[in-house]
C-alpha cells in the first residue's frame, strides 16, 4: 500500500515513528512521512490509506491542521479513503468535533486519563475479527487509555482492564464511505517494537486495503 504517515506533536514521535516506518516498509508498504501534513490540503488520490501517529494542537505545539487540511482529510475518508489512527492521534484538532466522528472516538485532552506507563494485559474481544488474526491476549508496556470519547456503533476488537472495568483499545468504524481503524496502543518506541502491536497494525492495514 502507498501510505501517508502523518507524525509530529507533543509525544515521543522521534522514537515511535521511525520504528513504525521501518516495520511497515519491511512488510512491503511505501511510506510518505510528513510532519507538516501539507499533503492533506492537496491531491490525496495516490494514497491507499492515511496513518496518523501524531498530535495536532495550536496552543502547545502550533501544528494544528488548517481548515484546508481538515477539509481535505475529511473528504478523503468520507469519499472512501482508509484511515489508521494510532494512540493519541484522535485527540488532534481538539476544537474540531469532526475528528472523533472520523476516528470513531479517542482521547479527550484534559479529561481522559491512564494509569502510569507500564505493564498491562491486552485482551481480545473477537477472536474471529480480521485485525486480531494471529494475535492472542498479550502483556505490553504501554498506556491503557481510560475515559475516551467513543462514537456509537464502533466495533471493538481489543480492550484493557483498569479498576475491574473494560477499556476499549481498538475498534473499527465507518465514516461516510471510508473504513477506519483506531488502535489506542503505541505511546513510545518500545511500544511500537512489540511484535503483537506490529501484528495488529499490519492486520489493520490489510483490513483497510
Amino acid at each position: 500500500m502507498n501510505l501517508l504517515l502523518i507524525t509530529g506533536g507533543k509525544h515521543p514521535y522521534e522514537e515511535s515513528t521511525p520504528v513504525l516506518q521501518a516495520f511497515l516498509e519491511r512488510d512491503g508498504h511505501s511510506i510518505t512521512v510528513s510532519e507538516s501534513a501539507k499533503e492533506l490540503a492537496g491531491d490525496l488520490s495516490s494514497f491507499d490509506a492515511i496513518v496518523l501517529n501524531t498530535l495536532r494542537q495550536t496552543d502547545v505545539t502550533n501544528n494544528d491542521l488548517s481548515n484546508n487540511q481538515r477539509q481535505g482529510f475529511k473528504k478523503y475518508i468520507s469519499d472512501g479513503g482508509s484511515l489508521l489512527s494510532i494512540h493519541i492521534s484522535a485527540a488532534s484538532c481538539p476544537d474540531w468535533d469532526e475528528t472523533k466522528k472520523i476516528t470513531g472516538g479517542g482521547w479527550i485532552l484534559g479529561e481522559s486519563w491512564h494509569p502510569p506507563f507500564g505493564w498491562f494485559q491486552v485482551h481480545i474481544d473477537q477472536v474471529d475479527h480480521p485485525i486480531v488474526r494471529g494475535v492472542s491476549d498479550f502483556w505490553t508496556y504501554d498506556e491503557c487509555y481510560c475515559g475516551l470519547d467513543l462514537q456509537p456503533n464502533i466495533d471493538i476488537f481489543i480492550h484493557g482492564i483498569v479498576e475491574d472495568d473494560k477499556k476499549p483499545l481498538g475498534w473499527t468504524h465507518q465514516y461516510g464511505s471510508g473504513k477506519v481503524v483506531n488502535i489506542a496502543l503505541g505511546h513510545a518506541g518500545s511500544s511500537h517494537q512489540h511484535p503483537q502491536f506490529q501484528k495488529l497494525i499490519l492486520n489493520a492495514l490489510e483490513y483497510l486495503n
